[in-house]
């Protein structure tokens, strides 16, 4: 009797990605999608805050800008030089909090000055005053009474566009000042802007706005925050390519 000798026949395996492939996979395109997307702000950044800077710039050389209740175009007046005459609304004035100079805690100093003939109001911030050691003190001002001529530089209000809660300013001392919240809180018709006094004042106040206005062009420093996100970016596809070629 004959014996079929049996033949093996091998099974053909179908190669499938793991589980912890596909894993590695997605924590790749995350990655690679969270560097793209903050390549991407820092580039926006760098528009913006070098746009801002170069309009500083060419406003810092204009000629001051008489400030009138009908000016009330922020853009326009956005880090030009004006000057404005009025009288201090002292017992409006508030004090923005956590400002450091030289590594001094304290304020600034923020007043209403009335324009002259009109009801409307423009917010100067008058410089830096040291903060009490007591935190319940309120710091002493030294106000002019009468008509005066302030001379600065014009910032539009500030805005956040990310920020965890939102706290409601209390009393005198203030966080941030942002327009809708004081034409709200205050009442006053209030221009657009606030202005940064650089005239000397008998006040006592430190005016120095070096910090706010900026040491050079912003958008260099945002330009390099974007080149090494997109290096992340690359390095994160690598991995998730090796990985895939390993498997």
């Amino acid at each position: 009797m004959y014996s079929v000798a049996t033949i093996p026949v091998r099974s053909l395996a179908v190669h499938r990605p793991s589980r912890t492939l596909w894993q590695r996979a997605a924590i790749s395109l995350v990655l690679v999608g969270l560097c793209l997307g903050m390549a991407w702000l820092q580039l926006w950044r760098a528009e913006t805050r070098g746009g801002n800077f170069e309009r500083q710039q060419a406003g810092a050389g204009a000629a001051p800008i008489a400030l009138g209740a009908d000016q009330r175009d922020a853009e326009f007046l956005q880090w030009r030089p004006v000057m404005v005459r009025g009288r201090w609304l002292a017992e409006r004035t508030l004090f923005l909090d956590n400002k450091i100079h030289r590594q001094r805690v304290g304020y600034h100093v923020l007043t209403p000055l009335q324009l002259d003939g009109s009801r409307a109001v423009v917010l100067v911030n008058r410089g830096w005053v040291p903060a009490p050691r007591l935190r319940s003190e309120i710091p002493l001002i030294a106000t002019e009474p009468g008509p005066v001529e302030i001379s600065g530089i014009a910032r539009k209000f500030e805005s956040r566009f990310f920020e965890f809660g939102k706290p409601q300013p209390e009393g005198r001392v203030w966080q941030h000042v942002r327009e809708t919240d004081y034409r709200q809180r205050s009442g006053l018709d209030v221009l657009p802007v606030i202005v940064l006094q650089s005239n000397a004042a008998a006040d006592g106040l430190i005016r120095d706005w070096s910090e706010l206005q900026g040491p050079g062009n912003p958008a260099q420093r945002h330009y390099a925050y974007a080149i090494m996100w997109l290096i992340f970016a690359l390095m994160a596809a690598g991995y998730g390519l090796l990985a895939w070629k390993r498997a």
